[in-house]
């Protein structure tokens, strides 16, 4: 008697504590979904170990989980049982890291004695000293470190326009040239010099001016000059010169450039994008170099910039040319990567400040 009594109060008990158990399981199974609507992706990658320790939990329920699995699928867990079942060990899902313990090393080093150098610029110096490596790779080592992976972000391209198709097409037969300036300390006070830089568009290859305090009509025809001699030595070609509307610029200068059979292009007034080659570059040498000098005479200044000239025309990856110095042709990536990498020597350049790395010969 007693115990047809208890039976009905044991089940009314066991099925109030049924439904607010159901009411768990689906509060849990939500959650799982709205993260999985969250994650980029669809799918949700598991290490080994994750994966041992949902099968631990799967067996004690009989692998009984057709309504519970939500992080995989089911045909996806009883795989997983096939290959346990089988002895398979599983393993890390991806392609194999390629990054070694010294290539790794290297990275590191070269974002922290280069602090303006962005994954991008790692890996052009990297591709320099024949040690292939993506950009991504590059990221990740310096995200696990804490080191932003790009210090100087630039502004997307945006769409083409019609000015963008021009200086593409012709690429190979212009020449922009912008000034640039610098304070400058003398014994005698404080100077502004100035420089005027050239840049051929196809090659990427730089002339840059020696400063002066007085850039008037005859020093900007000079320039000019040495510039066209410059290129006949390069064997480069001019048809157009690239300039904005400074009034440093004569009527004389067109004439100049006229006699050498080119023609002026005039970039619109408050337009520095209309001559983005001359302008980056400027943008280029004052932030990896010449912002970080006190400049005591026009000495110092030429010294400064023609050394940084010499070292992007020279030594410098360009990411706009496969991420290649100019004067490299071949590609002197190897077909694989050592296991080690070899000794690396640094070359600093204007006290550390401009590095060359170079791998020692075998």
């Amino acid at each position: 008697m007693m115990r047809s009594m208890l039976y009905p109060l044991v089940m009314l008990l066991f099925e109030s504590w049924s439904s607010r158990r159901d009411a768990k399981i689906r509060l849990l199974k939500l959650q799982v979904e709205l993260l999985r609507e969250r994650i980029p992706g669809d799918r949700v990658i598991l290490a080994p170990e994750e994966r041992h320790r949902l099968m631990k939990i799967g067996a004690e329920l009989g692998h009984r989980v057709y309504d519970l699995m939500e992080i995989v699928t089911v045909k996806t867990y009883q795989r997983w049982r096939r290959e346990q079942a089988q002895g398979k060990v599983p393993g890390h899902v991806g392609r194999p890291r390629k990054v070694t313990a010294s290539l790794r090393a290297l990275i590191l080093r070269l974002a922290k004695e280069n602090k303006s150098w962005g994954a991008r610029r790692i890996v052009g110096e990297l591709k320099k000293l024949a040690l292939p490596v993506s950009r991504t790779s590059v990221r990740r080592v310096l995200a696990e470190e804490g080191i932003l992976p790009d210090p100087q972000r630039h502004a997307p391209r945006g769409v083409v326009t019609p000015w963008r198709t021009f200086v593409k097409a012709h690429a190979n037969v212009i020449v922009a040239t912008d000034f640039f300036c610098k304070t400058v300390w003398t014994p005698l006070g404080k100077h502004v010099a100035y420089g005027l830089v050239f840049i051929h568009l196809g090659s990427r290859k730089v002339l840059v001016s020696p400063g002066t305090y007085h850039p008037n009509e005859q020093w900007v025809l000079q320039q000019a000059r040495n510039m066209t001699m410059w290129l006949e030595d390069e064997g480069l070609e001019i048809q157009f010169l690239l300039r904005d509307r400074d009034t440093k610029y004569s009527p004389a200068l067109d004439r100049l450039v006229a006699s050498e059979g080119a023609e002026t292009i005039r970039s619109p007034y408050c337009s520095p994008i209309a001559n983005c080659y001359a302008e980056s570059w400027i943008c280029s040498l004052k932030r990896e170099c010449l912002n970080h000098f006190l400049c005591f005479g026009l000495k110092h200044f030429d010294h400064i910039v023609q050394t940084y000239t010499k070292y992007y025309n020279r030594l410098r990856p360009h990411q706009g040319l496969g991420n290649r110095p100019l004067d490299t042709q071949d590609n002197p990536i190897p077909i694989r990567v050592p296991p080690e990498v070899e000794p690396v020597k640094r070359h600093p350049i204007l006290g550390g400040l401009l590095n060359h790395y170079e791998r020692k010969a075998a």
